[in-house]
């Protein structure tokens, strides 16, 4: 019978490893997220694993040919508990997959989306870790605030892959 096992890839193999063993014939499944990345002032959104180092194959292990696992390049080891991989419940890819836009990319639950009056901090760029307050929302991804910079209060709007709440 065929179950979901966790693959650990070596650093940052986790496509490399994953295609490897598609091309062996196993099912795979490496959920990703988009994430905002900023360099030299400009903000672009890039694909990045859910699960860092982690992937998930589906094989059978009363089946002699899951071993070749351990030997395909950009794997590191398959996550065991004794000496027989861990099984994990279909249920659980079912959900990420269900989760998953029409690009194949995981989006989290509505508990990241702030509400007017939540107090929030600034994640990264030149205004980490400055207090503000959130004063409307302005699209699906995006929140305005409000905060004091410079003496004076300032509306700017945000992504919310770029806020936390704020303590």
């Amino acid at each position: 019978m065929k179950q979901w096992f966790v693959i650990y890839s070596k650093s940052s193999q986790e496509r490399i490893a994953e295609g490897n063993l598609q091309a062996q014939g196993f099912e795979t499944y490496l959920p990703r997220l988009a994430l905002r990345k900023t360099h030299a002032r400009r903000s672009v959104m890039v694909t990045v694993p859910m699960f860092p180092r982690y992937f998930f194959v589906r094989a059978d292990l009363d089946a002699s040919r899951w071993r070749s696992i351990y030997g395909t390049f950009g794997v590191a080891k398959v996550v065991s508990f004794g000496e027989r991989p861990a099984a994990v419940p279909d249920a659980v890819i079912d959900e990420l997959r269900l989760r998953e836009d029409d690009d194949g990319i995981v989006r989290l639950s509505a508990a990241d989306t702030f509400k007017t009056g939540d107090k929030v901090a600034i994640t990264d760029g030149p205004l980490s870790d400055v207090t503000a307050m959130v004063t409307a929302k302005s699209d699906r991804d995006r929140v305005f605030v409000l905060m004091s910079l410079l003496g004076r209060q300032v509306k700017v709007r945000v992504g919310n892959d770029r806020l936390r709440r704020a303590s």
